[in-house]
C-alpha cells in the first residue's frame, strides 16, 4: 500500500482549537505535576514543598501560584489525578491484551498491586492522597473505571457461560473495586504482602466461574 494511500485512510485527527497561551499554560501545568511526582518519588510526600517543586521545575513562585492559586494542596490534587488516569491506561491496555475474563481482572490487582509496592507513589496514591484528596473530579477516577471495567467484563464472561449466571455483575464489580483498593493500602504500608493478596485475589475471581 502507498504512503498516499495509508495516509487516506487514516483517521482523521480533531485540529487543536486551543489558544497558544492555553497550551502553553497546560504545558506548565504537566512539568510542575512532574516535579511533583519526582519529588515524592525520591523523598515521599513532606518533601513536596512550593519551594521544592520551584527548584526541581526550574519555574518560579510566583509562575506555580499563578497556575495553582490554591498552592500545594491543589497541585497534590492533581498528581494525584495523573497517577489515577497513568493506572487506568495500564490496567486497560493489559486487560485488553488478557486471553480471558479471568486474566482481565486479574490484570486490574496487577497493576494496582504494582503501583501500591511503589516504595513512595504508591503510599501517596493509596494512603496519604486519598486523605487530601476527599472530593471532586479527582477522587475517584481509578476506581470508578475499573468499576465499569471489571463490570463489563463479568456481563461478557457471563454472555459466554464462562461465569455464573447469579452473580451481579455490576455489584460484584464494586465490591472487587472495593478488595482491590483496601488490599493496596496494605500493601503500601508493606510491599511484602504483595504476593498474598494477589493470591487471595486470584481465589474471590476464581469462585465467580460457572460451575
Amino acid at each position: 500500500m502507498s504512503t498516499a494511500s495509508s495516509a487516506s485512510n487514516a483517521p482523521e485527527q480533531s485540529p487543536d482549537r486551543r489558544s497558544l497561551r492555553e497550551r502553553r499554560q497546560e504545558r506548565t501545568r504537566h512539568e510542575l505535576v512532574d516535579a511533583v511526582l519526582e519529588i515524592i518519588a525520591e523523598g515521599g510526600l513532606p518533601d513536596a514543598t512550593i519551594e521544592r517543586v520551584s527548584e526541581v521545575s526550574g519555574i518560579s513562585r510566583g509562575t506555580v501560584y499563578a497556575h495553582y492559586p490554591g498552592g500545594r494542596d491543589a497541585l497534590l490534587r492533581d498528581a494525584y489525578a495523573r497517577l489515577g488516569r497513568e493506572l487506568v491506561e495500564r490496567t486497560r491496555a493489559a486487560a485488553a491484551a488478557a486471553n480471558d475474563w479471568r486474566e482481565s481482572l486479574l490484570a486490574h490487582a496487577s497493576a494496582m498491586f504494582d503501583l501500591a509496592a511503589d516504595a513512595r507513589l504508591g503510599h501517596f496514591y493509596n494512603v496519604s492522597g486519598p486523605t487530601l484528596v476527599v472530593d471532586g473530579a479527582e477522587r475517584g477516577i481509578g476506581s470508578g473505571a475499573s468499576a465499569a471495567m471489571i463490570g463489563d467484563t463479568l456481563l461478557a464472561a457471563q454472555r459466554g457461560g464462562a461465569v455464573s449466571a447469579e452473580v451481579d455483575a455490576r455489584a460484584m464489580a464494586v465490591l472487587l473495586v472495593g478488595a482491590l483498593r483496601e488490599s493496596a493500602i496494605g500493601i503500601a504500608s508493606t510491599p511484602s504482602g504483595s504476593t498474598t493478596y494477589f493470591a487471595a485475589f486470584t481465589r474471590l475471581i476464581d469462585g465467580l466461574a460457572a460451575g
